[in-house]
C-alpha cells in the first residue's frame, strides 16, 4: 500500500490535488468534523442512498461498561464437554447456541464464556434469531485466543481436509457457511481465509484475541508483491496471493467489539456487506488491530474508538485502510481517538507508509490512465473483464470510491507526512485509480475517463457541496 501525513494545509474538498503537486491532504473544518461523531455515523444503516434511521449507542451497552455476564455456555479447552452447556471448542458452543435459539427464539441474548487458552480452530457465527456475545475472562485479551493460519493461496481440498471435520456435526447454517468456501474452485481466496466469520446481527465480543497466524512465525517480507502484479503490464511478475483474514464481519448490523485483539498481516479485518450497495454497522472500542497491507478493509460502516492500530514493517509498503465504500453510502471507516503506531522496523520509520488507499474492488482494467498496450481500452460494460488489449468495467466497480476519516487521533512517524492517502497502484497498471478525496474528484475522473455520470450512469446532479470521501481533523503527529 502507500502513504500517510498530517500537516494543516486546508485541502479544499472541491477537488483533490494531483499526484504531481507537493502535498495531498484531506483536512476538513471543525463544522465538517461534527458529522463524524459516534451518534451521527452509527444512526443509519441499509441500502446506499436510502439508508434508514436507527440510532445506536454502543457505549451505552453493558458490554462497554464491563458488566459481568451469566454464561449460558462455557468453552474450556482443558475441560470436559457435555454438548449442552460445556464445550472444548468455540465452534461447538456457537453451534449449540444457534440450535437453542431456533428452539427458543424469544430467549434474548446468548452469552458464551471462553476460558483462557488457545483455541486452534475456525469459528463461523451464522445469522440467528438471537444475538450472541462471545467473551473471555482472562486478565487481558491476549489470554484467550482463537487462531488459525489460512491464506488465500490455500487449495480448496487442503482447506476441506484440514477443517472439514470440525463442521461435520454443526448446525446447518454453519455447515452452509463452510460449504460456500468448500465449493470454490482453485484456491479459497481472501474471503475464505478468515479465522472468525460473523454474520450474526448484534454479535458482540469482549476481551478476546482473533488471530490469523499465517507467516507470524517467519514474518511477511517474502510476500512483498502480495496479490498484485509487480513490474509492468508488458512484463509482469505475478506473486501468489497470501491475504489472511483474522476477522470477517459480513452483513452483521450492530456488531460490537470491546477490548479485542485482531492479529494478522495482510487483510486482518474485513468489514463486508451481505449484498451489493448495502451497509451494516460495526463498532470497535479499546481494541488493538495490527497488520501491514490493506489490513482494515471493506465496504460497510465501521467505527474505531479509543483504540490502537499498528502498522507492521516486514514489507516496504504498508496501508492501514482499504475502504471500498459505495459512493452513496454515507460513511465508511471512521477512526476517532486512535493511536496509529508502528513496530519500529526500518521500513516504517522513514514515513513511507500510508493511512489508506481506496480499494478499486473487482476492477480488471483501468480507465483512469493510459496503459502501454497497443489498442488498449477500458469501457463501460455489463461485467468487469480484461482480455488484451480491451476490457470492460461495471458501474458497481466504478462506484466503490472508498471513504475513511481520521479525527482526534495520534499518528506515528511511519505515516507519510506529505501524502498519507495513496492512489490504488501506479499509473500505467491495469488496476490503477487515483485517490479521490471527494465527490468532485469522483465526477471529474468519470468525465475524464469518458463516462458521463448523468447520461451513462444515471447519477443525476453532482453533489453540492461536495461529499467528503477522505477526511483528517485535529490529529497530532509524533
Amino acid at each position: 500500500m502507500q502513504r500517510l501525513v498530517l500537516f494543516t494545509v486546508a485541502l479544499a474538498l472541491t477537488g483533490a490535488a494531483s499526484a504531481q503537486e507537493p502535498s495531498r491532504r484531506a483536512t476538513i473544518s471543525a463544522e465538517q468534523a461534527k458529522r463524524y461523531t459516534i451518534a451521527q455515523v452509527l444512526k443509519t444503516t441499509g441500502r446506499a442512498g436510502s439508508e434508514v434511521t436507527d440510532p445506536w449507542n454502543p457505549l451505552a451497552d453493558p458490554l462497554a461498561s464491563g458488566a459481568v455476564f451469566k454464561a449460558g455456555y462455557t468453552v474450556d479447552a482443558a475441560g470436559r464437554a457435555d454438548g449442552v452447556k460445556n464445550f472444548t471448542s468455540v465452534q461447538a458452543a456457537v453451534s449449540r447456541a444457534v440450535q437453542d435459539a431456533a428452539a427458543q427464539p424469544q430467549g434474548g441474548r446468548q452469552y458464551i464464556l471462553v476460558k483462557p487458552g488457545t483455541y486452534r480452530e475456525l469459528v463461523y457465527v451464522p445469522v440467528s434469531v438471537r444475538p450472541i456475545t462471545l467473551y473471555g475472562e482472562g486478565k487481558t485479551a491476549a489470554d484467550t485466543k482463537i487462531t488459525a493460519g489460512l491464506d488465500a493461496a490455500i487449495a480448496v481440498p487442503d482447506y476441506v481436509k484440514q477443517y472439514g471435520p470440525q463442521f461435520a456435526s454443526v448446525d446447518p447454517a454453519i455447515k452452509e457457511m463452510h460449504a460456500l468456501v468448500a465449493a470454490r474452485t482453485g484456491n479459497i481466496s481472501t474471503s475464505g481465509t478468515m479465522t472468525v466469520w460473523v454474520r450474526n446481527h448484534g454479535f458482540q465480543a469482549r476481551n478476546i484475541t482473533f488471530e490469523n497466524s499465517y507467516n507470524k512465525d517467519v514474518g511477511n517480507a517474502r510476500d512483498e508483491c502480495g496479490e498484485r502484479i509487480c513490474g509492468t503490464v508488458a512484463q509482469p511478475h505475478i506473486r501468489v496471493s497470501h491475504q489472511a483474514v483474522a476477522l470477517t464481519v459480513e452483513g452483521a448490523d450492530k456488531a460490537q467489539f470491546e477490548n479485542v485483539r485482531l492479529i494478522g498481516f495482510q487483510d486482518t479485518l474485513y468489514v463486508k456487506s451481505a449484498e451489493t450497495r448495502m451497509t451494516a454497522r460495526s463498532f470497535f472500542h479499546k481494541s488493538y488491530i495490527e497488520g501491514d497491507v490493506d489490513f482494515i478493509f471493506g465496504d460497510t460502516t465501521a467505527y474505531f474508538y479509543k483504540s490502537e492500530v499498528k502498522s507492521l514493517g516486514d514489507r516496504t509498503m504498508s496501508y492501514v485502510g482499504a475502504p471500498n465504500t459505495n459512493w452513496r453510502t454515507r460513511y465508511g471507516l471512521v477512526f476517532n481517538d486512535v493511536d496509529f503506531t508502528n513496530d519500529g522496523s526500518p521500513n516504517g520509520l522513514p514515513g513511507k507508509f500510508y493511512l489508506a488507499r481506496q480499494w478499486f474492488h473487482n476492477s480488471r482494467c483501468s480507465p483512469f490512465a493510459p496503459v502501454a498496450v497497443d489498442g488498449y481500452a477500458c469501457v463501460l460494460g455489463a461485467e468487469s473483464i480484461y482480455k488484451a488489449p480491451k476490457g470492460t468495467i461495471t458501474p458497481t466497480v466504478l462506484e466503490t470510491v472508498g471513504k475513511m476519516a481520521v479525527i482526534n487521533s495520534r499518528i506515528g512517524k511511519h505515516i507519510s507526512r506529505k501524502n498519507p492517502w495513496s492512489d490504488w497502484n501506479e499509473p500505467g497498471t491495469l488496476a490503477y485509480r487515483p485517490a479521490q478525496f471527494s465527490s468532485d474528484d469522483f465526477f471529474k475522473n468519470l468525465k475524464n475517463a469518458g463516462f458521463d455520470p448523468v447520461d451513462n450512469l444515471g447519477y443525476g446532479k453532482q453533489p453540492v457541496p461536495a461529499e467528503i470521501y477522505l477526511a483528517e481533523y485535529n490529529n497530532t503527529e509524533d
